[in-house]
């Protein structure tokens, strides 16, 4: 019994990947907001998507700091 739930779930990540996590992912988001509310998931997503933003611009090796500028208005761009 154990063995079959196995290599049903094997299966099931190998055929339907993408949905698997999507899935889970919405799941996770759901609960989080069920927990800490919806602002402090929001918050806690932002702050996420920044650090991504940061470690594939360091990845690709590219200037941080000229990568945020085309994102920000004018006014807090550098001299």
């Amino acid at each position: 019994m154990q063995e079959e739930l196995k290599e049903l779930i094997v299966n099931i990540l190998r055929r339907h990947r993408g949905k698997a996590f999507g899935t889970l992912l919405g799941l996770f988001v759901g609960l989080c907001v069920l927990v800490f509310g919806f602002f402090q998931t929001a918050f806690v997503a932002l702050c996420g998507l920044f650090g991504l933003f940061i470690g594939v611009k360091l990845d690709d090796e590219e200037d941080f700091w000229a990568s945020l500028q085309k994102y920000l208005p004018e006014r807090f761009q550098r001299w």
